[in-house]
C-alpha cells in the first residue's frame, strides 16, 4: 500500500493534466475490475459488476493543486497563476517542476529578498503577483528554447517520506482518495452491488469532471472520497480542529458544496459503529468536493463523503497516517457491501 501510494504521490497531475496518474491506476486495476473507459475529459471509470441490482458510484479526483505559466519575462523569470486553492505563504522557496514541450524543467519559485524589503512589504503576507519561477534562464527567448510557454503546467518538485505511520508528500489531495478507491476495488465481497469508480479530473478547478463522470454513470448511490483538511496544530482552538489525525475517517456532515442528506449520513454512521471503526463527523463550511455536484445530478443523487484526515494540505509535505487509511479501506468496503437497495439511502414519507 505505501509504495503504490508513493508512486501516486510522486506523480504530476494538475488539473488538466491527469495523465501520469490515470495511466498508474489503470494499470493498478487490471484484473479487478470488469471494464475501464476514459471519457472525453479525461475522467477514468472503472466498472466492478456486482450481484445487486444498485448502481454505486465511487469518486476519487486524480488532480492535484498546481501553477500555470502566466506570461514569460523578458530577464527569464516566470509570472504564474494557482489552479486551485494554492495558499502563496507555502510557496516560498519551493522546489517546482515545469512542464514544457520539451520536458520536465527543474526550477525554484523566488520572491523579492526581505533584506531590500521595506518595513511595510515585510509586514504583508505574500501575493501570487509577487512571486516568480527561477528555472535559471536569462531571457524570454531562452525560456521558449526549453519548451516552455504561457500555459505550461507547473507542480512541485517533492519527495515522499514514510516513516511508522506516518506518510509525508504532496498532493495528499486526493491520491489518498485514488489509493482508498484502488484497495475497495480490490477486496469488495462478490455479492456487493454494481461498483461504478470515477477517477475525475480537474476536481481543483471546479469540480468539473466530476459533473461530466456522474451524469454519464447515473448512479443510484454516490460516495466521495477524499484526503481532506487536519487542522490538529498548534495555535487552532480544539473547536475548529476541522478533522484530527489517527481519529478515523471523517463523515462529512457539510460543507461550502452540499449538506449530506440526513437519511444517507445515518446510514454512513450506523455502518461505521456497526462494524467497530472509530469515526469523526466533519463540517467544512469553506470547502466542497466533487459530492457537491454529484449530489445534483439528473433528479438527484444520494451522496455522501468519506475523507482521510491530512495536515498542511494543498502544499508539498502533507501528513496523514497510515491507520487512518486502512481504517478508511475497512470502512468504505463495509459501507459498499452494507448497501442492499438505493431506497436505503433516500428520504421517506
Amino acid at each position: 500500500m505505501v509504495s503504490l501510494l508513493q508512486k501516486l504521490s510522486l506523480a504530476p497531475g494538475p488539473p488538466g493534466m491527469e495523465d501520469a496518474v490515470r495511466r498508474i491506476i489503470a494499470a493498478e486495476l487490471e484484473g479487478h475490475v470488469h471494464k475501464i473507459e476514459v471519457d472525453a475529459m479525461g475522467n477514468l471509470i472503472a466498472v466492478r459488476e456486482g450481484s445487486r441490482p444498485v448502481r454505486v458510484m465511487l469518486d476519487a479526483h486524480m488532480d492535484e493543486v498546481a501553477l500555470m505559466v502566466r506570461n514569460l519575462r523578458k530577464d527569464g523569470f516566470i509570472n504564474f497563476i494557482p489552479l486551485g486553492g494554492v495558499d502563496p505563504a507555502v510557496l516560498l522557496a519551493q522546489r517546482v517542476v515545469v512542464h514544457g514541450g520539451r520536458g520536465p524543467v527543474p526550477g525554484v519559485i523566488g520572491a523579492k529578498p526581505r533584506h531590500v524589503m521595506t518595513e511595510e512589504e515585510l509586514k504583508k503576507r505574500p501575493e501570487i503577483k509577487s512571486l516568480y519561477i527561477d528555472v535559471g534562464a536569462t531571457s524570454d527567448e531562452e525560456l521558449l528554447s526549453m519548451g516552455i510557454l504561457p500555459g505550461s503546467f507547473v507542480t512541485f518538485d517533492a519527495p515522499f517520506q514514510a516513516r511508522g505511520d506516518l506518510v509525508i508528500g504532496k498532493a495528499f489531495d486526493d491520491r489518498i482518495g485514488c489509493l482508498v478507491l484502488l484497495e475497495v476495488l480490490k477486496s469488495l465481497p462478490e455479492d456487493a452491488p454494481t461498483v461504478y469508480a470515477a477517477f475525475t479530473v480537474q476536481e481543483e478547478q471546479g469540480l468539473r469532471g466530476a459533473t461530466v463522470a456522474a451524469y454519464r454513470i447515473d448512479p443510484d448511490v454516490a460516495f466521495a472520497l477524499e484526503g481532506t483538511i487536519a487542522a490538529d496544530t498548534p495555535g487552532v482552538p480544539e473547536g475548529e480542529h476541522v478533522t484530527r489525525l489517527g481519529s478515523g475517517p471523517a463523515l462529512r456532515v457539510m460543507d461550502a458544496s452540499m449538506l449530506t442528506q440526513r437519511r444517507v449520513l445515518e446510514f454512513m454512521v450506523d455502518v461505521a459503529e456497526r462494524v467497530g471503526v472509530p469515526y469523526q463527523l466533519q463540517l467544512s463550511p469553506k470547502s466542497g468536493t466533487d459530492a457537491g455536484r454529484i449530489h445534483l445530478t439528473r433528479e438527484g443523487v444520494p451522496t455522501g463523503v468519506v475523507s482521510v484526515p491530512v495536515r498542511y494540505i494543498h502544499t508539498p509535505s502533507s501528513v496523514a497516517r497510515l491507520s487512518d487509511i486502512e481504517k478508511t479501506i475497512t470502512y468504505v468496503r463495509e459501507l459498499v457491501a452494507s448497501i442492499r437497495s438505493a431506497e436505503d439511502l433516500k428520504p421517506s414519507i
